[in-house]
């Protein structure tokens, strides 16, 4: 019998992004099971970003993760796979970052350490996206919005959580229940050759390649993004 769509779906957001992510996508989902919305905004650490998910009030639940969201949701994913029916990856960020990458962030968090973030203007969100995507004021004001209600404290606390993340594709090759993976043709921060490969050494995966679409997935392409989550979470097994 097919009753997963009775287990709520989890929904986690990315780097500088809160709920207001989802609210195009949740206009068009059609599950049965209850939508809830995660805010690592608050969060003091990594662990705090996988609490969120620990302390959920249900055994079983469906997760959607987009970005950083995505790293979140493959290490609980990796941890607890019993509470797990399905795991969705939206963008998601594949392997560790490199040295000068590292040293690059903690350079631009020890000038956040002595100023006020005041988040991305209207031309540096347009860089996220695809070009279709930035003459949409929805799409880049909502980019923008988000990232203007952190603050500095909160914007390191979040990068440096994820500062020494893992490579977890082969964990994640080894989770039995199904892995959606989902890519935008043209993003220009997770490049569609890690999300392939990824995809290809996750037995159990499948893989959406979503054409005009940067990495801001969930604002730039909703209903197609809606649609693939109605098929997948619905069609699973219990």
């Amino acid at each position: 019998m097919n009753n997963s769509q009775n287990f709520p779906v989890v929904m986690l957001p990315g780097f500088l992004c809160d709920p207001r992510l989802w609210g195009e996508v949740q206009k068009g989902l059609l599950l049965q099971g209850e939508v809830r919305l995660i805010d690592f905004k608050h969060c003091k650490s990594l662990q705090d970003m996988v609490g969120q998910l620990e302390k959920m009030d249900t055994s079983r639940f469906h997760i959607v993760g987009f970005s950083m969201g995505g790293y979140i949701a493959q290490l609980f994913a990796t941890q607890f796979p019993e509470r797990v029916v399905s795991l969705t990856l939206v963008a998601v960020n594949v392997g560790a970052l490199s040295e000068r990458e590292q040293a690059s962030r903690l350079k631009l968090a020890g000038m956040l350490a002595n100023v006020q973030y005041k988040g991305m203007n209207e031309k540096e969100a347009q860089r996220f996206i695809h070009s279709s995507s930035a003459q949409n004021p929805h799409v880049v004001q909502t980019i923008v919005e988000m990232s203007r209600s952190y603050t500095s404290e909160m914007y390191i606390t979040q990068m440096r959580a994820t500062l020494h993340r893992q490579n977890l594709s082969g964990k994640v090759a080894q989770l039995s229940f199904p892995v959606l993976i989902v890519a935008g043709k043209d993003d220009q921060v997770v490049r569609l050759p890690a999300l392939q490969a990824l995809h290809e050494g996750v037995p159990r995966s499948k893989i959406l390649i979503l054409e005009n679409c940067g990495h801001y997935v969930p604002l730039e392409k909703p209903n197609e993004l809606a649609k693939a989550l109605n098929e997948f979470v619905n069609n699973q097994e219990a």
